[in-house]
């Protein structure tokens, strides 16, 4: 269970570092007036797997499996921006 825990504060940790970088591109493109819509779709499906690995997460800790207190989780960002 200790694996599972690091490998989900692991994968939202560089999830959130995938959406960070998605989001500069974003910003970006709307200063250049880009319309990429793949960067939208990519900022989606990042964030659809973000909100996957909150739901493992909550489901693990809900069921008790956390260590003495501690528990594992993912940050939660703001939705995504509509270019």
């Amino acid at each position: 269970m200790k694996n599972l825990q690091k490998a989900a504060d692991t994968l939202s940790t560089m999830l959130v570092q995938e959406i960070k970088g998605l989001n500069a591109r974003q910003r970006a493109a709307r200063k250049e007036k880009s319309t990429d819509t793949g960067l939208m779709k990519d900022l989606k499906e990042a964030t659809a797997v973000l909100k996957d690995l909150t739901g493992v997460t909550k489901t693990l800790n809900d069921q008790g499996m956390e260590e003495e207190g501690r528990e594992c989780g993912v940050v939660l960002l703001p939705p995504v921006e509509e270019v």
